[in-house]
């Protein structure tokens, strides 16, 4: 079970390393992703 809470406190202290500008642009291309797939669903129906 040590493992668990290590790996959890690993990807937290991932999470805090990083900018909010990185996670910003993570979102808008995570947006754009979602928005591609969007438009592309559209032209298949």
């Amino acid at each position: 079970m040590s493992t668990k809470s290590t790996l959890k406190e690993d990807h937290k202290a991932e999470i805090e390393k990083r900018s909010s500008e990185e996670i910003l642009e993570e979102e808008i291309r995570n947006q754009q992703t979602l928005d591609s797939f969007v438009e592309s669903d559209k032209n298949w129906s």
